[in-house]
């Protein structure tokens, strides 16, 4: 599935391209109106392909969008931390705001790596276990 997925992608402005130079090679200019819709068809191709139009069509293979939506979350947490020390550290002594900021957001760090181990394995539309403690 995933090679036909990749074709589709891959073939969408291919085809769009060689339906423009097609149209303008090949379409004597005496039928423009037929020259045009062509070009038009093949300019369409071209804006599905590399606007990805094509994927509500084509099925999703992910099994695991739990746990992919987690470590999405995960990177979020990771820039926020970084933001977090940053500011810490732009202020020397580091004031309590800026270092309950950072603690906070180490521990939903934590927080989220233990709901990764609680969703790694769940496929999508099961129910994931519940936790231990």
């Amino acid at each position: 599935m995933r090679t036909i997925r990749k074709a589709v992608e891959l073939g969408t402005p291919i085809v769009g391209m060689l339906t423009v130079f097609a149209a303008v090679l090949l379409i004597p200019p005496a039928n423009l109106q037929v020259q045009l819709v062509t070009v038009l068809v093949g300019v369409l191709l071209i804006e599905a392909g590399v606007w990805g139009l094509t994927n509500p069509f084509l099925p999703n293979e992910r099994q695991f969008l739990a746990l992919r939506e987690e470590v999405d979350d995960f990177i979020d947490l990771v820039r926020q931390l970084n933001q977090a020390a940053i500011k810490r550290r732009a202020v020397r002594e580091g004031t309590d705001e800026a270092e309950a900021a950072f603690e906070a957001t180490l521990a939903d760090l934590h927080t989220s790596v233990r709901r990764m181990g609680q969703l790694a394995g769940v496929e999508t539309g099961e129910v994931p276990p519940e936790p231990n403690g």
